[in-house]
């Protein structure tokens, strides 16, 4: 349980990040170009799946439900929903960029009783079975930084 709410509380930085404010690289080609900036319909998708996830207000079966490998984050999730000070967390969404048509990067800040905390983060997103998700990877990063695992890490 420790593990659940210094995931969510105490992780400094998410280093997986691979430069989401710097979409003006080389010209390649108009497909690049067109993948740098998602869709409305994506980044609304994207933006609602991390705000559920990460309203500690939220019930673990709704933060599976938007997170890849949810039913095996289910353990920790359920550990997070019993933490008054988890109850407080938020998040502000300010960029979504796509990758390609299943991935994204996505720059957000966790805030907790609407403090940040983690400012400036950068996590990914996937899109399984036609619904954008926040990625495993992206909440397995914050559990590392805490020492702590996942079996779906």
């Amino acid at each position: 349980m420790a593990i659940a709410v210094a995931t969510v509380t105490g992780c400094s930085s998410d280093d997986k990040s691979s430069g989401a404010g710097s979409s003006s690289a080389a010209p390649s080609s108009s497909a690049a170009a067109s993948a740098a900036q998602a869709d409305p319909a994506a980044t609304k998708a994207i933006t609602d799946a991390y705000v559920l996830f990460f309203d500690g207000k939220a019930s673990p079966d709704q933060k599976a439900a938007v997170v890849e490998k949810g039913s095996v984050f289910a353990p920790v999730l359920q550990a997070q929903a019993a933490n008054p000070q988890a109850q407080s967390t938020s998040v502000t969404v300010a960029s979504v960029k796509l990758i390609d048509a299943d991935h994204a990067d996505v720059g957000y800040t966790l805030l907790m009783g609407g403090n940040p905390v983690l400012p400036d983060q950068t996590g990914q997103a996937i899109k399984e079975n036609g619904k954008w998700e926040v990625a495993a990877s992206t909440f397995c990063a914050l559990m590392m930084l805490q020492g702590g695992t996942s079996p779906a890490c």
